[in-house]
């Protein structure tokens, strides 16, 4: 490992968690509907009620919305605004499992779980974007974090712990204004397995834990359901949505085509946590959790718990995303952290396969960085007239030399992985693993995000403000043939009328009924109406998508 500490590595790390949040447009479905949410909800001047597009939107609890509001009264209306609060929750996390940390692991070890975890290409591109998953993983880590401090004072006799397991139904509660059920679910799971597993199951029924720590839950966890429930028109219909369809429904079926194999979480973590996370079989059967009596192995043991807890969980059920296994990877950084710091003496046979398995994945993704541009300007023959509705294929593709040299310096680090695995330099390894895990973060976050950004967000965003500048204060933008994109909502501050290509016919009609001026459609689709005769008018345009009015007869 190089000589800068690990505390002054977690700054460096948290300054590329922070810089440059608004250089990319928020990202369409999830983090624009967040967006456009928290924007109507400031707009309206209540905190209650999500909306989205003007219509009740009960996906989420309002965690995410109440931050995002926050942001904006700091930073304005801004993609900024809209993802400073996340970007400061991961900051905020991996602080904590270093410095919460330390007591039980000593400041090395603990240094190495947060730089694993802060270097993490997943817990990256989380931290720079606005999702509900940050911040259920801040107050997931300091729920386990503050319940194990509480079951530690015990069983050092220097206390009750109560105070701490009162901190952490708090941290619980939080969570369930995060994401729902599951912020208690996971920490009782966890709780009970752990207990069980140091006989210490009694703690978790003292009348002194349980009573107030149960009113927590319910006074501040349930808080904004109440509310909701009492002020809505409806009263609480919306429970049905939000629990029956949102939390069971997600579990039961996939929704919204969002599902995968039962080793769909092992793959995202494999990249997600690359070059980390080819390590973690062997972090599995080699972790210190043995010995009871040591707090070093109660620590590492409740995290493993907890992670496979969160990974059996997301991998049985049937709506998958990647986003959803962010809450276990503090747990699997700080496996991952012991294993190489056992393995600092000597490389096993394990530690060397999954060196290799590193460097060559390293290196295929470097090598589809290479073979991008032949494969996007290849996709237009092949898919045939079905390229013509993308609108990044309605145009020449200009990548320029963003991806050769994003996959030169993957292959770069996949060989370098490689050498140091070979010769069996273990005290290099980590700093090796460390360095390659910045290479491809720096890669991703201001390379390859911002060229998609210009390719496949920002078009439709330039045109939504175009048009917003063309619509009164109180009009609709139409989106012919564009759904699910509140992106253009939240950058022109307006509400748009979503069409169907089936209503092509009264297009005109509906648009004079809304007092619509403009719209946007794909040049695709606008070539279409043309051809059907329905009249529109082309004012601008942008990487394959068009803004449109309906001249006057």
């Amino acid at each position: 490992m190089c000589k800068m500490k690990s505390f002054a590595l977690i700054i460096l790390l948290a300054i590329i968690f922070l810089y440059g949040l608004g250089q990319t447009v928020v990202i369409d479905f999830d983090e624009g509907v967040y967006a456009e949410i928290s924007r109507e909800m400031l707009t309206d001047q209540q905190m209650i009620v999500p909306l989205l597009n003007g219509e009740d939107f009960f996906d989420k609890p309002p965690m995410i919305y109440w931050a995002q509001v926050a942001g904006y009264k700091m930073f304005g209306t801004t993609t900024t605004g809209a993802r400073i609060f996340n970007a400061l929750a991961g900051v905020a996390t991996v602080l904590i499992i270093y410095f919460m940390s330390i007591p039980a692991l000593g400041k090395r070890l603990a240094g190495r779980a947060a730089l694993i975890t802060a270097s993490s290409f997943l817990f990256v591109y989380l931290t720079r974007i606005a999702m509900t998953d940050m911040f259920l993983t801040l107050y997931m880590t300091l729920c386990l974090l503050t319940s194990w401090y509480a079951v530690e004072q015990v069983i050092k006799g220097e206390g009750r712990g109560t105070r701490l397991f009162w901190l952490a139904c708090l941290f619980s509660a939080l969570a369930m204004l995060t994401k729902g059920i599951i912020g208690i679910l996971f920490p009782l799971l966890t709780a009970l397995i752990y207990l069980v597993t140091i006989k210490r199951l009694r703690l978790l029924f003292r009348a002194s834990w349980l009573i107030p720590g149960a009113l927590i839950l319910i006074i501040i966890g349930f808080s904004w359901y109440l509310m909701l429930g009492f002020t809505h028109p409806e009263g609480f219909a919306f429970m049905k949505e939000l629990f029956l369809k949102h939390h069971l429904g997600r579990f039961s079926s996939a929704m919204e085509g969002h599902s995968g194999p039962i080793f769909y979480y092992v793959l995202v973590l494999l990249v997600g946590m690359l070059p980390w996370f080819p390590y973690i079989g062997q972090a599995f059967i080699a972790a210190p959790v043995r010995d009871s009596q040591k707090p070093s192995s109660r620590f590492i043991r409740m995290f493993l718990i907890y992670s496979v807890i969160v990974l059996l969980f997301f991998s049985f059920a049937a709506t998958k995303l990647p986003n959803y296994i962010l809450p276990a990877v503090p747990g699997f950084a700080i496996l991952i952290a012991a294993l190489l710091e056992k393995n600092e003496v000597s490389l096993s046979h394990w530690a060397i396969i999954s060196g290799w398995i590193s460097g060559l994945f390293f290196a295929l993704l470097g090598g589809v960085f290479v073979a991008l541009p032949i494969i996007l300007s290849t996709l237009p023959d092949r898919l045939g007239k079905h390229a013509l509705k993308a609108p990044v294929l309605a145009e020449p593709v200009a990548l320029g030399v963003t991806p050769w040299l994003a996959g030169l310096l993957l292959v770069a680090c996949g060989i370098f992985i490689i050498v140091i695995t070979r010769k069996k330099k273990s005290e290099q390894l980590f700093s090796t693993l460390l360095s390659c895990a910045l290479v491809l973060n720096f890669i991703m976050i201001f390379m390859i995000l911002p060229t998609f950004d210009r390719l496949m967000n920002r078009p439709l965003v330039n045109l939504a403000e175009q048009a917003a500048a063309l619509t009164p204060a109180d009009g609709k933008i139409l989106l012919y043939k564009i759904s699910k994109r509140p992106s253009a909502n939240f950058y022109s501050g307006l509400y748009t009328l979503a069409i169907k290509e089936k209503q092509f016919a009264h297009l005109p009609e509906l648009a004079e009924q809304n007092a619509i001026k403009v719209g946007i459609t794909t040049r695709y689709y606008l070539n279409q109406l043309q051809e059907r005769g329905i009249p529109v008018h082309e004012l601008a345009s942008d990487t394959g998508y068009v803004l449109f009015d309906f001249p006057a007869e």
